[in-house]
């Protein structure tokens, strides 16, 4: 009897695990991989060089002890070491986005809205960190880890947002049909955002492949979507967008943002609002449905930002750890 009780509560946990919404992620961790693997792609080898010794990716790597109950993490390269600043908790919650008010027409300024921090002071303190070779080695790998993070957040349209919504968490969504073949299933508007566009736009490309394979590792699709994004940008295209400031890449995400068609927010006078008769977010939240027609209408928007977003990321790290770096070169991968 016992044994009958025991196995019923782990299908009980089991059950009430799988229900739980995926918590929002910028990106997700494919996105994510992406706009950190096609940054090393574009890496000078003095760059890489310094990577790997922060890394110590000759050495087996690095181990990051897990806070609270949470499990250790080891790394041994930079796209997955992206990945760190999304265990939870936090390390640093208020990093990963842009809070303004509803009113704010434009991202115009460096300063972090109100007293506190955002993506932009993240970027700022973790670029300086990284620069600077007589700070501790510990706190420049974290330095390098966060800052291709927020290089990604940047990027994510909803996370250049309002803090009352919590960038389209507190927009519950209802998606008709899939997001491609994938099995992801958003429940929110920032989770079509993170995950579902390029699930069912750049990833599934890759999918429909010829010599796409079912027995892929779970990360390969990444590297073979960061082979055609690579490939697709001729060097002119990059020089053109990676020597602008991060304000204006916050900028770039907030008019997406605001685009009616985004269906975020609705402009009422002055405000963008969190719907026609709602100034903020209620209880119970908004419903919005999302379907077929708006996953293909966002698709090149969201391949384009993590596009720009792995060039700009390279670009950042090799002022910071090339001292000979001078701008973008076209690497043989790319178009002419």
């Amino acid at each position: 009897m016992r044994r009958l009780f025991a196995l019923l509560a782990i299908v009980l946990v089991a059950a009430f695990a799988v229900s739980q919404p995926q918590k929002a992620q910028a990106w997700g961790k494919l996105g994510h991989l992406s706009v950190c693997d096609l940054a090393y792609r574009n890496l000078t080898p003095t760059t890489r060089a310094a990577l790997g010794d922060l890394l110590q990716s000759k050495r087996g790597g690095i181990t990051i002890p897990g806070r609270g109950k949470m499990p250790d993490q080891h790394y041994t390269s930079f796209n997955y070491a992206c990945l760190e600043e999304d265990e939870i908790p936090r390390r640093n919650p208020d990093d990963h986005f842009i809070n303004v008010a509803r009113t704010v027409p434009a991202i115009t300024d460096q300063a972090c809205p109100g007293a506190g921090d955002c993506i932009l002071s993240g970027i700022a303190r973790d670029l300086a960190l990284l620069k600077d070779p007589n700070k501790p080695r510990t706190d420049r790998t974290f330095a390098l880890m966060e800052l291709g993070h927020w290089i990604g957040d940047i990027h994510q349209p909803l996370h250049i947002s309002y803090a009352d919504d919590k960038g389209g968490n507190g927009i519950d969504a209802t998606l008709t049909g899939r997001c491609g073949t994938s099995s992801y299933r958003p429940d929110n508007l920032h989770g079509v955002w993170d995950n579902c566009l390029l699930e069912a736009g750049l990833f599934e490309r890759v999918r429909k492949r010829a010599d796409y394979k079912k027995s892929w590792s779970r990360f390969t699709i990444t590297y073979r979507a960061v082979d055609t994004l690579q490939a697709n940008t001729t060097l002119a295209e990059e020089q053109s967008f990676v020597g602008t400031d991060p304000v204006l890449w916050a900028e770039e995400s907030y008019k997406i943002t605001r685009d009616p068609a985004v269906l975020y927010c609705v402009q009422v006078g002055a405000a963008c609002q969190y719907s026609e008769t709602a100034a903020t977010k209620t209880n119970p939240k908004r419903v919005q449905p999302i379907d077929q027609a708006y996953l293909r209408s966002f698709d090149a928007t969201a391949q384009e930002r993590i596009r720009r977003a792995g060039f700009r990321l390279a670009h950042l790290l090799n002022l910071a750890l090339d001292p000979a770096y001078a701008g973008p070169t076209r690497q043989a991968s790319q178009h002419p």
